[in-house]
């Protein structure tokens, strides 16, 4: 670490960006930091926008701090509307557009945080820029939604594309009193989730009038938003594409900066990039996967603010190694909660494991007592070792937070027999005396060393 006043530049204000501006704030007071933010918006709750569309919201709710309460409480230069379009990593400078006052400028650095995030990907599809068809990634975008939909009142919406946020759009949809269309280019959705679980989805987009088709083409979007595919035209009045993301890191082109295939930043796990000084995190950046042994790309909102906690430790002189994630996630929608952790059989298959997995449906409340919904548990382990590789839970979502007892275990290289005999709480409001955890690992157990 260098001695005496330093320059910390973060590129990006979001998760990622401000974890990182903070941290390093804390720990040496007397460090400028200075983050570049290219829209108007900082750190806010992009996974809150669906359901602040469905419930009306106010947008100001998905807000945590502003600009401004980060430069009066914390002392960070924050810089709106300034977008980082280069950077030379030998001079330490970083190339700056002021989108407000349209002028050109650079700032040096003695350490740089890229947390650039990530954007909508497009498809190259005629239409795609019409009015009325819209992608939902940053809070901008759902303004412009919220804008929308309060001007125009739509009744038909197609989402393009069947991923976690399409789906979860679609209940909120569905609660402003649309009918919905879910068009999904693959075979089916949510492809690494098990077969049994899957199905449980289908039913519930079934029961809640949500339509579903897949192996579908979009070919055209008509300036009256139709939906011209290879199964048919659909009609709507509003359209959201959600159709994956791309790494925010084109101005890091003619660097030195070392990328991966899809652009995302490669990062060890101090979140160190290949060039001295710079570090990187969130969605434009890989992340160490504690099972896999490897980097991978999993652009996650609990994944930015890790990475960006620990590299602005790291500037601040922490010298703390990254323990890795275990490839976490879940969602809602409507009555069901969906979560996966760590690897599916097929993933795990892939990676060479001779694995196989064990499902069971078990209620999350004792018998007797007056709600008694259900969960179907999923675990995945080594055949010769029993050691956990993955789970999934999908049912009631009150207790689909069983995912997080499974992310544990599999976090600590735990065995199913380990699982089996987890001291899991019981109390009938709760759980059964027999958890749906420890049912599914009874099961399972019998399946080790065979």
């Amino acid at each position: 670490m260098k001695e005496g006043p330093i320059r910390v530049v973060v590129i990006g204000g979001d998760a990622a960006g401000m974890s990182a501006a903070s941290q390093v704030k804390r720990r040496m007071k007397s460090t400028e930091v200075v983050v570049l933010e290219k829209s108007e918006d900082v750190s806010y709750g992009a996974c809150g926008m669906p359901y602040n569309i469905g419930y009306r919201a106010d947008i100001k709710d998905l807000v945590v701090l502003t600009a401004e309460e980060f430069k009066r409480k914390r002392g960070i230069d924050v810089r709106l509307l300034n977008e980082a379009v280069g950077l030379d990593e030998k001079k330490k400078v970083v190339f700056v557009k002021s989108i407000a006052s349209n002028r050109d400028y650079e700032i040096s650095y003695d350490y740089l945080v890229i947390a650039t995030g990530a954007r909508a990907n497009k498809p190259q599809v005629k239409g795609i820029e019409n009015n009325g068809v819209f992608t939902l990634k940053f809070l901008e975008d759902a303004r412009k939604i919220k804008y929308y939909i309060d001007e125009r009142s739509p009744k038909k919406a197609v989402l393009i594309g069947g991923g976690f946020i399409n789906l979860e759009l679609a209940e909120n949809l569905k609660r402003l009193g649309m009918d919905v269309v879910i068009l999904e280019k693959l075979s089916g959705i949510l492809l690494n989730f098990e077969d049994e679980l899957r199905e449980t989805v289908y039913k519930e987009l079934e029961k809640n009038d949500i339509k579903l088709l897949c192996d579908v083409d979009v070919e055209s979007i008509s300036s009256d938003l139709t939906v011209k595919t290879n199964k048919g035209d659909f009609k709507a009045d509003f359209i959201n594409v959600a159709a994956g993301i791309k790494p925010n890191t084109e101005f890091l082109k003619n660097s030195e900066i070392e990328l991966a295939q899809n652009g995302a930043v490669n990062v060890d796990r101090y979140f160190r990039t290949n060039v001295e000084g710079v570090y990187s995190g969130g969605d434009c950046a890989l992340i160490y996967h504690r099972i896999l042994g490897r980097n991978v790309y999993m652009p996650l909102g609990t994944n930015a603010n890790k990475a960006g906690k620990l590299a602005g430790a790291n500037i601040a002189g922490a010298n703390e190694q990254f323990g890795g994630i275990v490839g976490t996630s879940i969602f809602k929608l409507f009555r069901l909660g969906i979560a996966k952790t760590g690897l599916s059989l097929n993933e795990a298959k892939k990676e060479g494991y001779d694995a196989f997995k064990t499902t069971i449906t078990a209620p999350i409340t004792a018998h007797g007592y007056p709600h008694q919904g259900s969960v179907t548990v999923s675990l995945i382990a080594e055949k010769s070792t029993g050691k956990l590789l993955g789970g999934q839970v999908v049912g009631d979502f009150e207790g689909v937070w069983r995912i997080d007892v499974i992310a544990t275990a599999l976090y600590s290289g735990f065995t199913i027999k380990d699982i089996q005999n987890l001291d899991l709480a019981y109390s009938p409001p709760f759980a059964p005396v027999w958890d749906p955890i420890l049912v599914c690992a009874n099961q399972a157990i019998k399946q080790v060393g065979k």
